[in-house]
């Protein structure tokens, strides 16, 4: 169930309430489960540039990398552009068939990714705005936010473009780092260095 808490008393336009997003207990023990087995393959496998759901990575690695950036910027005097990406209702926006591409992609088992599409594939939600409750609305976009699962299949999803980024770009070297920055990424947040 989609319940849609209207933002202001006179709340008319649709960017004027806040969709919220109700889960029943089985989903959430399950996308629980699944999280709790894919953590340990996150760090192996997902570029190391995104800091989300990487156990040793988080927002404050994001933020001390993008420091450090502009510090070496600054001493060395080196030109330096910072391109900040925020995707608006990212989550809402990953298509079914393209999380189930980039899975496969990474080598999941077809049994790991039938489990996936047994919870994503007939998904429908209802909407309920001011009391009133629409009828069932098949769902063929978005891992769900607040879902316990969402974030890691978000950042699996975008781990393509950061791949790309990094290969693609003149990336700087910051002071004792080895590894060139190119990309630095929070789930849907992420700076590109140039």
């Amino acid at each position: 169930m989609l319940v849609c808490l209207p933002k202001t008393n006179r709340s008319v336009h649709t960017e004027e309430y806040r969709p919220l997003t109700l889960l029943n207990a089985d989903y959430k023990m399950l996308s629980r489960i699944i999280v709790n087995r894919l953590r340990p393959w996150m760090n192996d496998d997902l570029h190391p540039s995104q800091h989300c759901g990487i156990r040793d990575n988080n927002i404050l690695g994001a933020i001390s990398a993008l420091r450090e950036t502009i510090a070496n910027a600054e001493l060395t005097n080196e030109l330096t552009c910072l391109l900040s990406l925020d995707f608006k209702g990212a989550f809402d926006k990953i298509a079914h068939s393209y999380l189930f591409a980039i899975l496969a992609s990474h080598g999941f088992s077809t049994c790991f990714q039938q489990r996936l599409q047994r919870m994503y594939g007939n998904a429908t939600s209802s909407v309920q705005v001011n009391g009133h409750i629409s009828s069932p609305l098949p769902i063929k976009c978005s891992v769900r936010q607040g879902c316990p699962l969402s974030m890691l299949l978000f950042t699996i999803c975008l781990d393509p473009l950061l791949r790309m980024l990094d290969d693609k770009l003149n990336a700087i070297k910051t002071r004792g780092r080895k590894k060139r920055t190119a990309v630095i990424a929070y789930a849907d947040d992420v700076t590109i260095i140039l």
